[in-house]
């Protein structure tokens, strides 16, 4: 059986390892009733920001929309 991922976690600054470190993990929350409902992450996305082409911050672009990365 899985633990809860601790916030040290999310710290991590290794994104493509945090990345695949979620493959399979299950995601358990609350439905609008109280009951809980889960999912299984199958798929993840790395970006690597300012110097990852495929990144909205490549190249240090700064918009609204990818603020939360910086």
């Amino acid at each position: 059986m899985s633990k809860e991922l601790s916030r040290e976690f999310y710290l991590n600054p290794d994104t493509v390892a945090a990345a695949r470190a979620l493959l399979g993990k299950l995601i358990v929350v609350p439905d609008d009733q109280g009951r809980r409902v889960s999912g299984m992450i199958v798929e993840t996305e790395a970006y690597l920001g300012t110097t990852d082409r495929a990144a909205h911050s490549f190249g240090g672009r700064r918009t609204a929309r990818n603020e939360v990365s910086y």
